[in-house]
């Protein structure tokens, strides 16, 4: 008896089903990017937006923030007290102070000190460069407990170097028209560093062949700095620019926060002190938060400012 084999051809797939196949795939090929960001999405809702959110609800309510207490809606009433502060506008006038000074330690000085270090040998220039950054390397409490020792107008060294000219003692951190140039003077030491680094790579990235060549047409320093150095740098400038203004308050804070705690007579109290006293010391929310809220959409129009100079201002050799 014999069993005759056919041969088995395989059934073709539908043309919907290939279709339907395709989509698919172009459907993962063009998510999987997304997909991986997943993660950093929701961090960023947790962490980010949704805080700000509550910010901003927190803004049209008086709360205590325990749990137990109540909180009662006010509407705008918040907004309307927070504008009729002196301590607002006070403390807004300290930020600008404080901004003034660290924009002179984060743009001015770094420059001259990498135009200056461009003259020396390399060698000297490394060691001249670290010694600069090491207090980046300090932390806020550290930098603050250490300057009080030298800030100390009972045998503080900047005391004791005073009394040898004749100089009456000082307490630095305890007078008003003096306290405000302490912390600047701190903050920009520990600023300094961060932009000389930053600054100097800048200049590195300048060919050598401009200055070469203005050389040769008969320019003098001043007028290669102005006309070449000047221009080629602006890039690193603004950028330097926009670090500092928008990031001033909290390079200044943990200083406030271990030196002054805001005085004397609220006279180094900054914008984000500010929201620190009545947030967390005080405990009125409400206010804290429609502070915050004012301050978030000032400096998002700071920002945009900065970028639109950035892109006014900024020549790039291309």
């Amino acid at each position: 008896m014999f069993v005759q084999l056919t041969e088995q051809r395989p059934v073709a797939p539908s043309l919907l089903g290939v279709a339907t196949l395709s989509k698919q795939r172009r459907f993962l090929s063009f998510s999987e990017p997304y997909l991986y960001l997943i993660p950093a999405l929701i961090g960023l809702g947790l962490w980010i937006y949704r805080p700000l959110f509550e910010t901003f609800n927190y803004s049209f309510y008086n709360w205590n923030l325990l749990p137990t207490t109540p909180k009662v809606f006010v509407g705008w009433s918040n907004y309307t007290k927070l504008f009729h502060m002196p301590a607002l506008w006070q403390a807004v006038g300290t930020s600008e102070f404080f901004l003034v000074g660290l924009l002179v330690f984060g743009l001015i000085l770094p420059l001259l000190i990498g135009t200056v270090a461009q003259h020396i040998s390399p060698k000297s220039s490394k060691i001249y460069q670290g010694l600069i950054f090491l207090p980046v390397l300090v932390s806020p409490i550290v930098t603050a407990t250490v300057w009080e020792f030298i800030l100390s107008p009972v045998g503080g060294f900047i005391d004791t170097v005073l009394k040898w000219f004749g100089v009456a003692q000082i307490n630095w951190l305890q007078q008003m028209d003096t306290a405000k140039f302490a912390i600047v003077t701190i903050s920009g030491w520990k600023v300094l560093g961060v932009s000389v680094l930053v600054i100097t790579a800048g200049l590195a990235a300048i060919g050598v062949e401009y200055f070469e060549a203005a050389s040769i047409d008969g320019a003098s320093r001043f007028q290669i700095f102005r006309r070449i150095t000047l221009p080629l740098l602006s890039p690193t400038l603004m950028f330097m620019f926009i670090t500092v203004v928008l990031l001033s308050s909290q390079i200044v804070f943990p200083l406030l926060n271990a030196m002054t705690q805001g005085g004397p007579m609220g006279s180094t109290t900054d914008i984000y002190y500010f929201l620190y006293q009545y947030g967390f010391q005080s405990f009125n929310v409400g206010l804290a938060s429609a502070a915050a809220v004012c301050f978030f959409f000032l400096f998002g129009a700071i920002a945009l400012v900065c970028i639109r100079l950035l892109d006014r201002f900024s020549f790039y050799d291309n």
